[in-house]
C-alpha cells in the first residue's frame, strides 16, 4: 500500500460545521470525486463509521481507533463525532471482505459502539460511501438498529431523507434550538439512551433536574414534547433530517 499522503484541500466529503474541525488522509491512488480516470488497481471501494456522539471518553476512543486501525485503511475521515474508514478492492467480494474484517476488529476494539457501514462502490462514488456509512452509524447511534448496520435496514428512514422539501420541513423543527446547542445535545442523547433521563445525567455529569429543565426547555421552544410518544418521534426524524443535511455530499 503506497503511503498516506495529507490533502492540503480535499474534496468536499461531508461539510463541517464552524467548530468541526475535520481531518481527511487518503491514499494517491484512490481518486478524488470527479478528478480524472479511475485507476485500475483500486476499483471499489467501502465506507465503515464508528459514531463516539454517545460516548462518554470519545477522544481517548477516538484516538485509539485512530492509532490502531486506520493506518491499515485506503483513507479516513475524523471529526470530532465520528471516524469513518476506507477499505480498497479490485473486486466487490474482496472489498466485502475487507470491510467485515474491519468491522470484527472495530467491535473488538470499540465495544458497544454504533457502527455504520456502506456498500461497496466504484472508487468515484468515495463521498457518497462516505456519507452513506456515516448516515448508518447515525441510525445505530440513535438505538433505531443493532449495530453494525447499513442504510437498507432504515427504509422509512431513508425514504423521508430523499423527499427534500421533507427533510426540509423536519429539519426546521430544530431551528429554535440553534442557539442552545446544548439542548440539540441533550435531545440526541436521550432518545439515543431510549429517554433514560438518569443515564444523560451521568454521561453529562449533571444532575437529573438539569436534564429535566432542558427537556422541558425543548418543548417550550419548539412545541414538541420529547417525553410524549408523538414529540419524541418527530423529534427523531428532526435529528435525522438535520444529520443528513450537514453529513450529504456537497454538489
Amino acid at each position: 500500500m503506497a503511503p498516506q499522503s495529507e490533502l492540503s484541500h480535499p474534496a468536499p466529503l461531508i461539510p463541517a460545521q464552524p467548530d468541526h474541525r475535520v481531518h481527511v488522509r487518503f491514499d494517491g491512488d484512490v481518486p478524488v470525486g470527479g478528478e480524472g480516470p479511475e485507476p485500475a488497481g483500486t476499483t471499489h471501494l467501502a465506507a465503515v463509521t464508528v459514531d463516539f456522539t454517545t460516548c462518554a471518553d470519545g477522544p481517548d476512543r477516538r484516538r485509539q481507533v485512530c492509532a490502531d486501525v486506520l493506518d491499515r485503511c485506503t483513507g479516513h475521515l475524523v471529526t470530532p463525532g465520528c471516524v469513518t474508514a476506507l477499505v480498497s478492492g479490485t473486486s466487490t467480494r474482496t472489498v466485502r471482505a475487507e470491510q467485515d474484517r474491519l468491522v470484527r476488529r472495530l467491535e473488538k476494539l470499540v465495544a458497544n459502539l454504533p457502527i455504520g457501514v456502506s456498500r461497496v462502490g466504484r472508487g468515484t462514488e468515495r463521498d457518497e460511501l462516505v456519507a452513506e456509512a456515516r448516515r448508518a452509524a447515525t441510525y445505530a447511534s440513535l438505538a433505531l438498529a443493532a449495530s453494525p448496520t447499513s442504510v437498507d435496514a432504515h427504509p422509512l428512514e431513508e425514504a423521508m431523507l430523499a423527499n427534500g422539501e421533507l427533510t426540509s420541513t423536519m429539519t426546521a423543527l430544530l431551528d429554535p434550538l440553534a442557539d442552545h446547542q446544548d439542548f440539540i445535545h441533550t435531545l440526541y442523547l436521550y432518545l439515543a439512551f431510549d429517554r433514560d433521563r438518569q443515564r444523560v445525567a451521568r454521561h453529562l455529569t449533571v444532575h437529573p433536574r438539569t436534564v429535566d429543565y432542558r427537556l422541558r426547555r425543548i418543548a417550550a421552544l419548539t412545541g414538541l414534547h420529547p417525553q410524549t410518544v408523538s414529540g419524541a418521534g418527530k423529534l427523531l426524524a428532526a435529528l435525522i433530517s438535520r444529520t443528513h443535511r450537514r453529513l450529504a455530499p456537497q454538489r
